[in-house]
């Protein structure tokens, strides 16, 4: 495995430092022509530019189903965890509760209880990888010189270069404002390239190759180097084959050598084969694309699946027919000559057809769509806009070459591809704007080489002069949404973890009662942790049992991400130690406006003590989200506070024979209706008999009161189940109000 990763991390480095090497001799002969200053800002800007992408990636612990996979991946991998490993901890597990630490119960969805490995059924213990993992295992092969999360910071670091690069022999000193204008125009490169992006690293090996062919034609070695960085993309994630295609087909054509075609189809092969051979005997995140059987459902299943199938299919078509005559004289005479006559209004027309589609299509198709240019406008606005656009004209023009007008055009369609996944998933803050990731990553360096040209050529002030308009537009985002350019996500979160994973320690067994914080201690094995699935809280009593029978014979852990519980059924919890974090994030719906916020994670592990005979503990309980110690339905959590049900249950203490409990319930309750001025709780106890009568008024109250066990109760151990119930029942839908069970209660905020 650790062979493994050093391959696949050299495979990725390399074919980003390979465009460097080979733009030096032009880097040089531009050196020559630029004074002492514009070096030294070249040197400075890429100093800059690199140590701020590595010295502050995002510490995303809790943030997003990917990055967060791809983390706990890489982690994995370290610790010794095979491909295909049984997961020992859930194996411990009786059968029928596994679905409980699911992320998802049953058998719909992949299932999964570390967000990183996937179960081969729901009941089953078998895993692979939940993502193709040729992200996780890259980013481990820097270990021990870097940490996992650096390195889809150097593959930033090395796109920022290349695209100083560019912008620098085209342009000297103007075409490093125009890199810095548009690295910085949009916040997806700041952010993105901090996290852990599988889209990230792929899109950044097909920039490289894009800001290389525009500075000195490839050919040879550099050539074969080239296809497997397009092919490798691939490997990264699949979509990114609808953009590093037509990069190739590109290439191919422009250099009319069958020599350099055949380096590049060669040198994409190879690259592609990781994504074939992980597929093929490793895990199918995406479906077995390498079976025919299994290839057709998973296309006609999942509305991704569709659009990723048809762009794939039309890009095949379209290159066999264009590498099937694009190596013909007459051919290529005849495709200049369209050119010639296209640019630059053809070609706008061609380049501004898929944005007018986004506009114009109907149903749902174009709905989705159209969400999904929403959400990545959100990111851009019309400065950064305007700066785009001026770009995307300069490309259009006929004394650039045909290259360029031809990937902006297949960008321009490819985005849609991009848009419509995007559309399909509902922006929920910056990390899910990864989707549109590509295009901008490979959008800002087709136009840095002719932005920087067009300044570059205006002789004297005036050129400079238009310096300044680049560089405001560049940088307005940045003036306005900073949070989005210099927030570390989650800051601390890693070291956070690693220091309560260290106060857990391996040998006890931990239930998380909020399954998204136990994910960062599941997925090595080292530690025997179970998350409770969100929906499933009501299998909370059949856990319990379990726990119940395990207490006696190994030690049980409680972790709540709510206030604590202080009895169970059997057993009092007897806090261990406390642990609160808070972290800097992102605040955003879908990317401008982006806000500075804190997320606080706060979980208090308590051990599971059976009580001994005859001992007795009293009860504790906070009724804001965490299911311990409930039992029976209970209503939604609203403002701190759960609405009881009919039969909704809590364990409480059975006090001794002839002595009383004393039962107090913090609660609210609002009319919904003049004549309703009061609700009446019951409370029936374990013992049966006649149940408490407690009034709840509206507004809030403290509900009090005691129950007698009688003197000739049976014997019963020192816990029991009280039920609530409430004399009238409320019905929301009767008020109008959706989405509530018929048959709520009172609001209860406590229940000592």
């Amino acid at each position: 495995m650790r062979s493994l990763m050093w391959i696949l991390m050299w495979a990725t480095v390399l074919p980003m430092v390979a465009p460097g090497v080979w733009m030096l001799p032009a880097l040089a002969a531009r050196r020559r022509l630029e004074n002492t200053s514009i070096r030294l800002g070249l040197i400075g800007l890429w100093f800059v530019g690199s140590a701020f992408l590595l010295l502050f990636p995002h510490d995303d612990t809790f943030t997003g189903l990917d990055n967060m996979t791809y983390r706990q991946l890489s982690r994995a991998f370290l610790q010794g965890r095979g491909f295909h490993d049984p997961d020992a901890v859930l194996a411990e597990v009786p059968e029928a509760l596994r679905e409980s630490f699911l992320l998802h119960p049953g058998p719909a969805g992949r299932p999964t209880r570390d967000r990183a490995f996937q179960l081969a059924g729901w009941r089953e213990t078998e895993t692979t990888p939940f993502f193709m993992p040729v992200l996780s295992l890259a980013a481990a092969g820097l270990e021990p010189a870097l940490a996992p999360e650096r390195f889809v910071p150097l593959a930033g670091a090395l796109w920022w270069t290349l695209i100083l690069a560019a912008g620098f022999c085209a342009g000297g000193g103007r075409g490093l404002a125009v890199a810095t204008a548009l690295a910085l125009g949009t916040a997806w490169p700041a952010w993105f390239f901090r996290g852990f992006h599988a889209e990230a690293v792929g899109a950044a090996l097909i920039a490289g190759v894009v800001a290389v062919s525009a500075v000195r034609p490839l050919r040879g070695f550099m050539a074969g180097a080239a296809g497997f960085a397009l092919g490798l993309a691939a490997s990264y994630h699949p979509t990114l084959a609808v953009l590093s295609i037509p990069v190739a087909i590109g290439l191919m054509l422009e250099r009319n050598d069958p020599k350099s075609a055949a380096g590049l189809v060669a040198g994409g092969l190879a690259g592609v084969f990781p994504f074939w051979a992980f597929t093929r005997w490793v895990c199918q995140p995406y479906g077995d694309w390498t079976r025919w059987e299994t290839l057709k459902t998973m296309v006609f299943s999942v509305p991704e699946h569709r659009a990723v199938a048809l762009a794939l299919g039309v890009l095949a078509l379209g290159s066999l027919a264009a590498l099937g005559a694009g190596f013909r004289p007459a051919v290529r005479a005849r495709i200049r000559r369209l050119d010639a006559w296209a640019a630059p209004w053809g070609w706008l027309a061609v380049c501004a057809a898929p944005f007018l589609l986004i506009a114009a299509a109907p149903g749902e198709v174009g709905g989705t769509l159209r969400k999904g240019a929403a959400a990545a406008w959100s990111g851009i606005g019309w400065p950064a806009g305007l700066l785009f656009l001026a770009g995307a004209g300069l490309v259009l023009r006929k004394d650039r070459p045909l290259r360029e007008r031809w990937g902006l055009a297949t960008l321009c369609w490819a985005a849609l591809l991009f848009l419509f996944i995007q559309g399909v998933e509902t922006p929920v803050g910056l990390w899910s704007q990864r989707r549109f990731l590509p295009v901008a990553l490979i959008g800002i360096v087709w136009l840095v080489s002719p932005l920087s040209a067009a300044l570059a050529a205006r002789s004297g002030r005036a050129g400079w002069m238009w310096v300044a308009p680049v560089l405001a537009a560049g940088l307005w985002n940045v003036a306005r949404w900073p949070a989005a350019y210099f927030t570390v996500n989650e800051r601390g979160a890693t070291e956070w973890t690693r220091a309560v994973s260290e106060r857990i320690g391996p040998d006890r067994r931990i239930v998380f009662d909020y399954y998204a914080h136990s994910v960062p201690y599941a997925a090595g094995l080292d530690r025997r942790v179970l998350g409770l699935g969100e929906s499933s809280r009501n299998r909370w009593p059949e856990v319990a049992f379990w726990l119940a029978e395990l207490a006696p014979r190994e030690e049980v852990w409680m972790a709540t991400s709510w206030s604590p519980c202080t009895l169970e059924e059997g057993a009092r919890l007897e806090e261990v130690f406390s642990a609160t974090g808070r972290f800097p994030v992102v605040r955003a719906k879908a990317f401008f406006p982006a806000e500075r916020g804190e997320r606080e994670v706060r979980n208090v592990f308590s051990r599971w003590v059976p009580l001994a005979p005859g001992e007795t503990a009293g009860q504790n309980k906070v009724l804001d989200g965490s299911p311990f110690g409930l039992r029976g339905p209970w209503g939604p959590v609203r403002r701190g506070a759960t609405w009881s049900r009919q039969g909704s249950e809590i364990i409480g203490p059975v006090p001794e024979k002839g002595r009383l409990v004393v039962f107090e319930a913090e609660c609210g309750w609002a009319p919904p209706a003049e004549e309703w001025t009061e609700q009446t709780l019951l409370v029936a106890p374990p013992w049966g008999g006649e149940p408490l009568r407690l009034a709840v008024p509206a507004g809030e109250s403290v509900a009090k009161g005691a129950c007698v066990r009688p003197a000739d109760d049976a014997a019963r151990s020192g816990t029991g189940v009280y039920a609530l119930r409430v004399e009238r029942p409320w019905n929301p839908a009767l008020q109008g109000l959706r989405g509530y069970p018929p048959d709520l209660g009172v609001q209860v905020r406590r229940i000592i």
